[in-house]
């Protein structure tokens, strides 16, 4: 049956493919509707084979079709020379890649070294209740904020032995690591992820004709103005921390957490650490170096010297530093300082060179920076068409504004449902409905943005987060699953309930409110409110297990069996 609908899947490539050639060889190829395809065709492959570097890729090349009218051979030179060369040359696109290159070096180094293991073993002790354990393992999410795929991986394997003494079962870990992974660093102001947000939303309004926005149109301002409207992440963590707090869950969890109450594992020491206070002191000492770095670096290169304190003036300095140089600059610092640390302190914890250790990390962060790399291309591609002009022209005349919010965020969390990435949904849906929500706002260069601009903004990395989180082919579910120790399929349909209740209230109690100008401040109150009410009256209660009970060398689970 897989092989007749895979066989399917390529039939219906093809056919989308031959679509292309035959529409480009029609007289006006390049107006109306047209100037849509490779945007459309990405979303169409990108949901039919669940593949995004080859749906960016035929994407992309099917606009160099457009532009070329056809011909083949001069579309494939040009999707090199005109399109993907000039993206990789671009300044602010090398330092996106080389930052999350050396973030990924880094994550790598204190990963070997021990230091989020050291954290968790110094700060969260032996013995604890079911209660303390599930808090110890969301702060623990918390403090891994620069990287989702690093969150799962170092605080699910940190986690487990914790949360299997304090009888979680391993599909609550899965749960609380998942949530606290993709919607914490997507809003961390220093993370893997906010140069590529940058970037894109720059991408965003260079296709609206602003090539170099600055002031008020910075990404960097844009970009922190637009947190108080990532509904879903906030939702989704508040729904985390209920369900430990209150002790309830709903949907098929609730078995899982019976089950873990009544088998426990007998694997209940957590695995020691040969230097616990050398690896937690390197780690917390790398860390802290790497945010007060980044925010002193932005403040002096804005020129934060000589302005007055404030909010605002604060924002300003922000917008206006080089924030690309600043990340760039301060994460090879912080690689050489992990190196220099691990090297003299824990000679011992690896018997590779550590500039080997290094290179691994960066390795992982290759098929990202294709995705990313792609999605600029594909970018590039639609902005040749001007396809945002045409886009705006049409939905102009008939499209209410307030709308907009919500039918973007519910874009993004389809599209990065269906693909599994939210870095390659941003990257197609963030350079379109920025020239939008311009446009439908009658944005003019020199006025105040409009607050459905923010939220537009907003709702694109949030929509991402949510599509992302729900899928059963995203790699933090899939990472995060196996971290924690338990099915990756049995993960997704636990988790599924709680952000389809996320994804609701943030679309109609965040998106739909603020298209109507409401405050986001009230739309927040009222979404944590729905997620109290949820939890309460529609979570089941799962009693405690005494703590004698907990410590007590039990049966083993059929998991560990």
């Amino acid at each position: 049956m897989s092989r007749h609908i895979k066989h399917g899947k390529q039939w219906v490539c093809v056919t989308l493919f031959l679509i292309t050639f035959l529409w480009v060889l029609l007289p006006e190829s390049l107006s109306g509707p047209s100037v849509l395809w490779p945007s459309l065709l990405t979303l169409i492959l990108a949901f039919m084979t669940r593949d995004i570097y080859f749906a960016l890729l035929l994407g992309a090349f099917s606009g160099c079709l457009l532009l070329d009218h056809g011909n083949p051979f001069r579309a494939f030179i040009h999707f090199f020379d005109q399109h993907l060369i000039p993206v990789l040359a671009k300044p602010w696109n090398v330092s996106v890649i080389l930052f999350s290159f050396f973030m990924g070096g880094i994550v790598e180094l204190l990963n070997r070294n021990g230091s989020m293991l050291a954290v968790a073993q110094n700060l969260l002790g032996k013995d604890m209740s079911r209660r303390r354990a599930g808090l110890g393992a969301f702060a623990m999410g918390w403090v891994v904020f620069f990287d989702g795929l690093a969150n799962c991986m170092l605080v699910g394997k940190t986690m487990r032995a914790v949360t299997d003494r304090a009888g979680i079962s391993r599909e609550k870990l899965a749960f609380i690591v998942d949530s606290t992974a993709s919607p914490i660093a997507s809003f961390a102001l220093v993370s893997t992820w906010i140069a590529t947000e940058m970037g894109l939303i720059l991408a965003g309004f260079q296709n609206a004709g602003i090539q170099d926005p600055t002031g008020q149109l910075a990404p960097y301002r844009l970009l922190i103005e637009s947190l108080p409207f990532r509904f879903y992440n906030y939702f989704m963590l508040a729904i985390v921390f209920l369900t430990i707090w209150m002790r309830r869950e709903y949907g098929p969890m609730v078995n899982f957490e019976r089950h873990a109450r009544q088998a426990l594992p007998s694997r209940r020491r957590a695995t020691a650490s040969a230097s616990k206070k050398p690896t937690m002191w390197i780690g917390v000492t790398s860390l802290v170096i790497l945010v007060a770095g980044v925010f002193l670096g932005l403040f002096l290169d804005g020129g934060g010297l000589g302005k007055p304190w404030g909010v605002s003036s604060m924002i300003d300095v922000l917008g206006q530093a080089r924030a690309d140089v600043v990340f760039l600059t301060v994460t090879a610092f912080v690689s050489v300082v992990v190196i220099v640390l691990t090297r003299f302190y824990l000679p011992e914890v690896t018997k590779e060179p550590l500039i080997q250790v290094y290179l691994d990390g960066m390795r992982t962060m290759f098929m990202p920076m294709l995705i990313l790399v792609l999605a600029f291309t594909l970018s590039h591609v639609v902005r040749e068409l001007e396809t945002a002009q045409w886009l705006v022209g049409f939905l102009g005349d008939w499209f209410p504004p307030s709308l907009l919010p919500m039918m973007v965020f519910l874009l993004a969390g389809v599209m990065s449902f269906s693909t599994g990435t939210s870095w390659g949904t941003m990257g197609v849906v963030m350079p379109l409905a920025i020239p939008v929500a311009l446009e439908l706002t009658q944005w003019e260069l020199g006025q105040d943005l409009h607050p459905v601009v923010i939220s537009t903004i907003g709702s694109v990395l949030a929509g991402a987060v949510f599509g992302d989180h729900c899928s059963p082919i995203s790699d933090t579910t899939i990472v995060s699953s196996f971290a924690s120790g338990c099915d990756p399929m049995d993960h997704v349909k636990t988790q599924l309930p709680y952000a389809l209740c996320a994804g609701g209230l943030a679309a109609l109690i965040g998106y739909l409110l603020s298209g109507l100008e409401v405050s986001p401040w009230w739309s927040l109150a009222l979404g944590l409110v729905g997620c109290w009410c949820f939890v309460r009256f529609k979570g089941q209660c799962i009693s405690p297990i005494p703590m004698s009970g907990s410590t007590s060398d039990g049966a083993e689970s059929p998991r560990d069996a």
